[in-house]
């Protein structure tokens, strides 16, 4: 924790590097895994998942010159079609807020819940107090918008990694596991999101998934709205 602290301190308000789409520097990466534990078992799982034919290789980690902005275009298109399935799923404004890291780039993208459902906002500067926090990779959330994955399977092979509180995270496994589902496996799924969000409920491993450590605020940890830096926020202790 003194170690963290210090790193915060020491993290530049106003500047930093640039997001993977913009830059090769993807150091934040780091220090997601800090504030939420384990984040990265994601990506081992999501190379498994490539290395046994389940998951196409990720856009951003495709060699080659990225003419015009083509692979951001691309996963920004997967994140706005991933929003809107939870939209359609959501079952009214009491649900919390969502927030997603694509772990590749570190951009984060906001399901933020208003009058008429959920907002897709991609390209934010990270998670606020609160929301519920799914880690997850580029090409998992293109496989769901093209509804060659369900989300509920996506947890169930740990590409996914959901971070808030036990009721939170059940909830939302509840609502949206299905998600990505053709018209005949629904049946199916929503068995799995009952098991998915038992579980959720009643291991203590989901109980421990706090959104943030204590003491710490919530980061600006990638992309920012306008494509340039990346601040960090200094946290109180308690």
């Amino acid at each position: 924790m003194a170690f963290a602290a210090s790193f915060m301190a020491a993290a530049p308000t106003s500047e930093g590097h640039a997001c993977g789409y913009d830059s090769p520097q993807t150091a934040s990466q780091g220090f997601l895994n800090w504030l939420y534990p384990d984040s990265l078992y994601v990506v081992g799982a999501i190379s498994r998942e490539v290395a046994a034919g389940r998951l196409p290789l990720a856009n951003f980690d495709q060699t080659g010159q990225d003419l015009f902005g083509h692979r951001f275009k691309l996963t920004a298109t997967a994140l706005a079609q991933f929003g809107n399935m939870l939209r359609v799923a959501s079952s009214g404004p009491s649900e919390s807020s969502v927030s997603l890291v694509v772990v590749e780039p570190m951009l984060w993208t906001r399901f933020d819940q208003g009058p008429d459902g959920l907002r897709t906002k991609i390209h934010v500067s990270g998670a606020q107090l609160g929301d519920l926090v799914l880690v997850a990779g580029e090409a998992v959330i293109a496989e769901i918008a093209a509804r060659q994955l369900t989300f509920g399977q996506a947890v169930e092979r740990g590409v996914v990694r959901l971070y808030g509180s036990a009721p939170q995270i059940a909830k939302f496994l509840l609502s949206y596991s299905d998600i990505g589902a053709s018209d005949s496996a629904v049946e199916t799924s929503q068995k799995q999101a009952f098991s998915l969000a038992s579980a959720a409920a009643g291991l203590s491993h989901f109980a421990s998934m706090e959104s943030h450590p204590v003491g710490i605020a919530p980061t600006e940890l990638g992309c920012t709205s306008d494509h340039t830096v990346i601040s960090f926020h200094k946290g109180e202790r308690q």
